[in-house]
């Protein structure tokens, strides 16, 4: 069976993009998937984080830095959509590049990670209705596959003003908002530190969120696991 894309952009840079990224492929190949990350993101971010990893503890997935091809990118997809399971395309935090839009219209998923907070629920907007057309030019091409999308509230921390901002996004989204979240926890970017996810570090808040998030999108893609503990 062909890989399943997903493709993890928004349009506002700081909203843990990498981070959701990463987490979420390191856990799916934690639990038995073989997953692809694709870093477009110029920072190189994800091939920095991956390459903090010690031989004897790999990270459990793999990462490929494909940014200089820009929209080019996708003709180095077609041999890894035959051995992979997932591939995840860490796009770039910018309104003027086409790598998410021609992410999209090669992908099955698209998550677009937002921090509850009225300017990152703004500028979410832009990506939201750039997942609205590809919907169509995908239909318009004949492209039979389904292109899901949601928003996974990333950097979640207590107050009213964040759950105010919460509702707004809520009654404003034209597309799915994850029940799953990523709160603001230290664990989260100390596994780039360590080249791993926070699975790694054994049970904790940090490791039930990432794998509620595991299981919801493995559920949104078909794919069955047993999340381990």
């Amino acid at each position: 069976m062909p890989a399943k894309i997903i493709t993890v952009f928004n349009q506002k840079g700081g909203c843990a993009k990498t981070m959701t990224a990463m987490q979420l492929a390191g856990s799916l190949g934690l639990n038995g998937l073989k997953v692809f990350v694709i870093d477009m993101d110029p920072q190189n971010t994800a091939s920095l984080w991956f390459h903090q990893a010690k031989p004897e503890h790999p990270f459990p997935a793999e990462v490929l830095s494909l940014s200089v091809l820009k929209e080019n990118f996708l003709d180095k997809l077609e041999p890894l959509i035959v051995k992979a399971d997932v591939i995840l395309i860490d796009c770039p935090p910018s309104v003027e590049s086409r790598v998410p839009w021609f992410s999209l219209m090669a992908s099955d998923l698209a998550l677009i990670p937002v921090i509850p907070l009225l300017d990152n629920i703004w500028a979410s907007k832009q990506a939201e209705q750039l997942v609205l057309e590809a919907r169509q030019m995908r239909a318009s091409k004949g492209i039979k596959t389904e292109l899901q999308a949601a928003y996974v509230l990333s950097m979640v921390r207590r107050g009213k003003v964040l759950e105010s901002c919460e509702e707004a996004l809520k009654k404003a989204a034209n597309v799915t908002i994850l029940k799953s979240k990523m709160s603001m926890r230290n664990a989260y970017p100390e596994c780039q530190l360590y080249g791993c996810v926070v699975t790694s570090f054994g049970q904790s808040e940090a490791t039930r969120e990432l794998n509620s998030l595991t299981k919801e999108v493995a559920g949104k893609l078909g794919l069955k696991l047993s999340i381990k503990k």
